[in-house]
């Protein structure tokens, strides 16, 4: 990995941010968009929050040379990700789109820090059951911002359809 290399990554982080804040504009954060877990768009934005924490901490303990893992999560996160969404809860809109912010500042930083040495090295995922190098986690994330971003662009327009 190249410093440049290093960079792109991070620019990658931002990047997939922005294209799904701009996606959400004007999109009343409370709108419903799984219907059958009861996710809102601020749900799901703070599930996305939970998972940049969740990276930056696996990044974090790999720099020091030890592993990190979601204590108990076992193999289905379905639990895991409903109680993040439900303490979230306690938080405003505005709150949680703050908190994404945060979040992907320190997943951001967490891969700054990485020295270029550890880069080709093999990390352990948060989710536990998975392993490889930090580009692989960045493109995991980008793709799970992708994905959520889709689905409520979907909803949304399923809902104007109707």
């Amino acid at each position: 990995m190249t410093a440049e290399g290093k960079k792109n990554l991070i620019d990658l982080l931002s990047e997939s941010q922005s294209v799904t804040l701009a996606a959400l504009q004007g999109i009343d954060g409370e709108t419903l968009i799984y219907a059958q877990s009861d996710w809102t768009v601020r749900d799901i934005i703070g599930h996305l929050a939970t998972w940049d924490r969740q990276s930056a901490k696996s990044l974090r303990a790999y720099r020091e040379g030890s592993e990190y893992s979601i204590p108990d999560l076992g193999e289905d996160e379905d639990d895991f990700n409903q109680q993040a969404v439900l303490e979230q809860r306690a938080l405003t809109s505005q709150q949680v789109f703050a908190e994404w912010d945060q979040t992907r500042a320190d997943f951001q930083a967490a891969v700054q820090e990485i020295p270029m040495e550890l880069f080709p090295g093999d990390l352990l995922y948060p989710w536990g059951d998975e392993r490889g190098d930090i580009a692989k986690l960045v493109e995991f994330m980008v793709e799970h911002d992708t994905e959520h971003r889709d689905e409520i662009v979907k909803a949304i327009q399923e809902s104007q359809k109707g």
